[in-house]
């Protein structure tokens, strides 16, 4: 095999076992042809004799060992990652994280020479960076607030864990990376009575409908406003049984264009309808409809009575508004409509939640509040934790328990009375006297072994003062 001069560069025609084409190859000098024929002779005496990576997979090819920057490795991650196993919403937000976040800072630096001192003290200094408003925000001037920071770390270092699969790192440098110190803070919510009182004086009726619906039914607001009536099982006689239900199928949200665009080229796109734009100029989103982001999200729902008939008394006037507009009225067969027909966003109902927080002096809290109020009133009301669970579609039963344990105080303060009043005031008495032969005990062993249990289980405390309250009338009547 020799090399043949073809214009300024030199070309060489070789044959590999498993291929009915001949590949061939250029180089910029002779001395490099060369180079390459020796180790093509080499191959073929070991028997391991294959094409060269860049005539497999094209002139874009870029072997392993090559230095490459966070930038061009975050661009890679996401074209061959994540278009294949991410979602459209996800898409966009690391898209946006990696544009905003990463690249301005670390977007230079060779993969290879990043340390995790280097990610730490990246870390460190988002927390004194301004962060970026998105188009159609209000300016606050807030810093990086930790979750950000933490969702950065978190894209890094599965973008390093896939360099490493790709051959362009040994190690994760955000493996042992160190986020800055942060506490949660607790999310604010109603009591029931404070629920109650809103939706007393709540008189917008949309934003009543879907209160009604986030408290009774534990929906997300993207599921509330993506019900459709073709998912709605309500009717007298279904009322007068209890059996109304509803199927959660889909829900509405806010994507990107680009996002929608190419995951369809992918065919990874998965979603029922895209709406209309409403305004003539253009738009960088669109309004869809798809499906819940997990399978635990699918899932039927049996309604309070009072929130079915609310149900049927907003179609009644649904369909009186569509009746007077006629042709000026758009049906998408939307639950949640506006006048015309067209969806209500998330943003409209969170204004209106906001409007009626003020106009009446409410506890301040966000419309995913309701969701945590709804899980309080059914878990302090002796609702079974994956009854619960079933309603809110969460995963696993430890998320409801996680969700309630922080907004529970008044039934853990009637829990710790109940213990005490029923258990630790009643034991000197018991050792004091003796029991009468005819005298029943003071306490049930079911309460006493109750009691034992919730010393070491804190968390199942909101779970047990049914049952504990319930034994403990029992044992006094009977």
């Amino acid at each position: 095999m020799n090399p043949r001069k073809k214009g300024n560069q030199y070309e060489i025609v070789y044959r590999c076992p498993g291929f009915q084409k001949p590949f061939c190859e250029r180089f910029e000098t002779l001395e490099e042809a060369n180079l390459r024929i020796a180790q093509i002779e080499e191959q073929k005496k070991l028997g391991n004799l294959k094409p060269s990576s860049k005539l497999l997979y094209g002139k874009n090819y870029r072997a392993p060992n090559r230095q490459i920057t966070v930038r061009e490795l975050m661009e890679e991650y996401v074209s061959l990652y994540g278009l294949n196993h991410w979602g459209d919403s996800f898409l966009s937000a690391n898209r946006h994280r990696i544009e905003h976040y990463i690249n301005p800072y670390i977007g230079d630096c060779y993969i290879r020479y990043l340390t995790t001192y280097d990610l730490d003290h990246f870390y460190d200094h988002l927390r004194s960076e301004r962060a970026v408003i998105l188009k159609g925000h209000r300016d606050t001037e807030k810093k990086i607030g930790f979750s950000v920071i933490e969702k950065v770390h978190s894209l890094l270092r599965s973008a390093f864990n896939q360099a490493i699969r790709w051959g362009y790192l040994e190690k994760n440098p955000a493996d042992y990376a160190t986020l800055p110190r942060h506490k949660n803070k607790q999310r604010d919510a109603w009591t029931p009575e404070e629920a109650y009182h809103a939706l007393t004086v709540c008189e917008h009726p949309t934003l009543k409908l879907c209160m009604l619906l986030a408290i009774g039914c534990s929906m997300r607001i993207g599921e509330i406003l993506g019900l459709t009536w073709d998912c709605v099982e309500i009717s007298p006689a279904r009322i007068e049984q209890q059996t109304a239900v509803l199927h959660i199928t889909k829900e509405l949200k806010r994507c990107e264009n680009k996002s929608l665009l190419e995951l369809e080229k992918r065919g990874a796109l998965n979603d029922y309808y895209r709406f209309p734009h409403q305004k003539s100029t253009p738009a960088s989103t669109t309004l869809v409809l798809k499906p819940p982001k997990t399978d635990s999200s699918v899932r039927d729902i049996f309604l309070p009575n009072t929130v079915a008939q609310a149900i049927l008394d907003h179609r009644q006037r649904q369909l009186e508004e569509k009746e007077l507009l006629g042709p000026e009225y758009t049906d998408f067969n939307l639950v949640a409509a506006q006048i015309n027909g067209f969806p209500v966003e998330a943003r409209y109902i969170s204004k209106l939640l906001q409007q009626l927080i003020r106009d009446h002096q409410l506890k301040p809290v966000v419309f995913h509040s309701l969701r945590h109020s709804s899980v309080s009133l059914k878990l302090s009301m002796g609702g079974d934790i994956k009854a619960v669970q079933g309603d809110t579609g969460h995963a696993q039963a430890n998320m409801v328990t996680d969700l309630y344990a922080h907004i529970n105080c008044r039934d853990r303060q009637r829990l710790a009375a109940l213990v005490d009043q029923n258990y630790f005031c009643r034991q000197p008495a018991q050792l004091e006297s003796k029991p009468q032969a005819s005298a029943s005990p003071a306490l049930s062993p079911e309460i006493l072994r109750i009691a034992e249990m919730l010393e070491h289980h804190k968390d199942m405390q909101a779970a047990l003062l049914p049952m504990l309250e319930l034994m403990h009338d029992r044992s006094r009547t009977g």
